[in-house]
């Protein structure tokens, strides 16, 4: 028995109940779903019936236009977005610059604080050794005794401990950058 062969009209049909499930309608699915035929003779099946059906090119124009579209709207609001985060991040980067430059204007004043506290300290330091080499003469009581130099203008240990043990050397609110508490 000799063989009918595939026919037009099944491919269109095959083709049709292909593209209702939402599949694409290739020589291999219409040969898979037919059971039968060959590729070349599907294939040209259907090429001729694209031929026939002059909306199917305008669905695929259009369908390619609506993709472009979408692209070029993705594209879009990308850049938009990537302009935004951009303009977010220079923003940041001079919000930090401005609080480390604060920064460094107060460690370059606290610098100076300390610097000048260690001048302080090194001249009464130095006082210190010229108040002991002067007492050394009074029976080796030291900073306890009034310096004769200075009268009764200078500090003595009663004194500052008179004045609630505060004495002008550790009074260092005074040395501190303007505004600067210290803790």
């Amino acid at each position: 028995m000799a063989r009918t062969g595939l026919s037009k009209a099944q491919v269109r049909a095959c083709r049709d109940e292909l593209l209702a499930q939402g599949r694409h309608p290739s020589a291999d699915a219409v040969r898979t779903a037919l059971g039968t035929g060959s590729k070349s003779t599907i294939h040209r099946y259907l090429k001729e019936l694209a031929a026939e059906a002059p909306d199917a090119a305008m669905q695929r124009q259009q369908t390619a236009h609506t993709l472009q579209s979408l692209v070029e709207e993705l594209a879009e609001r990308l850049h938009l977005d990537a302009e935004h985060d951009m303009h977010d991040l220079r923003a940041l980067c001079a919000n930090y610059e401005a609080q480390l430059q604060e920064k460094e204007r107060q460690l370059a004043a606290l610098r100076g604080t300390v610097a000048a506290l260690n001048a302080r300290l090194e001249s009464l330091a130095q006082g210190a050794d010229q108040d002991g080499q002067a007492a050394s003469g009074h029976g080796g009581f030291g900073g306890l005794l009034p310096n004769p130099v200075l009268g009764a203008r200078g500090p003595s240990p009663f004194s500052i401990m008179l004045s609630s043990g505060r004495s002008e050397v550790f009074d260092i609110e005074r040395l501190g950058p303007a505004g600067f508490k210290f803790q």
